[in-house]
């Protein structure tokens, strides 16, 4: 599933937890890494080469080699640039969570990668559980076909770390039901949302079996109403989730930026590793 890794850091304590995470996932495949660091000004040529040369040991530490790019750009460009030279399949990068507004409003660099880019990428907390050793991996439906994209990435972390794999999908009611809503919808209503989500879900579970193969994965199935962001971030507490993929479309203009969409909610609220992957267009 995972053969070339790009590790993006920049010497933070957030960017070098991504870049453990991202050596230890490498490993775990037998892949290939490259990581980048980006000499942006903020960071001079020097500093990054130390950088890079850092994160080499940590490879070294994993007995994986790590090959090394300094890059004189902004780190947006530098780390899509790599990805596409090295034709990663995933690329792991760190993010920060409850971002203040004016992160909210100009994007992290990880928020401009995960607009820029169609490779699946791996967003690490600057804080939270250890690294590797998935235990529980959550992969989240909306009832799409577009959702089915992290499916394939999904069963394979569950099987590759032997873990139990989660699927869930939440029924937004208040969506759902639109300007009906107004004086409130009835308890029929919401069973038959929650029926169609519930045949959806297994179709979608059944669809991570076949991912995974010879009957290695026995999905847990849950069907939640709520807000889904809210609702996803309480099953990875409930469910001491250590590992999510979720697909997410890319959202160039202001207003997804500034609204955000579910994956961008959920990747300021949880503290685990999450794997974003863009459906095909």
């Amino acid at each position: 599933m995972f053969e070339e890794v790009v590790v993006a850091t920049d010497g933070s304590d957030c960017g070098m937890r991504a870049a453990r995470v991202g050596v230890e996932l490498a490993a775990t495949y037998d892949a290939s890494a490259t990581v980048v660091v980006a000499a942006d000004g903020e960071l001079s040529t020097a500093d990054a080469r130390s950088i890079a040369d850092d994160v080499s040991e940590i490879g070294a530490a994993n007995q994986l080699t790590v090959r090394t790019r300094v890059l004189e750009d902004d780190p947006r460009s530098a780390i899509v640039e790599t990805a596409v030279d090295a034709d990663a399949d995933v690329i792991a990068m760190g993010r920060h969570g409850h971002a203040g507004l004016r992160e909210r409003f100009l994007g992290s660099v990880t928020e401009r990668v995960l607009r820029s880019t169609d490779r699946p990428v791996l967003t690490v907390p600057e804080q939270g559980q250890g690294v590797g050793d998935y235990e529980d991996v959550l992969v989240t439906s909306d009832g799409s076909d577009a959702a089915r994209a992290a499916i394939p990435a999904g069963a394979s972390v569950a099987t590759t770390y032997d873990a139990t794999m989660h699927v869930l999908s939440v029924v937004d009611v208040a969506r759902e039901a639109g300007p009906f809503n107004a004086g409130g919808v009835s308890e029929e209503y919401v069973d038959g949302l929650v029926a169609e989500a519930t045949e959806e879900l297994d179709a979608f579970a059944a669809a991570c079996e076949e991912a995974a193969g010879d009957g290695a994965l026995d999905p847990t199935r849950s069907v939640r109403t709520g807000s889904p962001s809210a609702e996803i971030t309480a099953y990875v507490d409930d469910a001491g989730v250590d590992f999510v993929a979720m697909a997410s479309r890319g959202e160039g203009s202001f207003a997804g930026q500034l609204l955000g969409s579910t994956t961008d909610r959920v990747l300021k609220q949880v503290d685990v590793p999450v794997l974003v992957v863009r459906p095909d267009e």
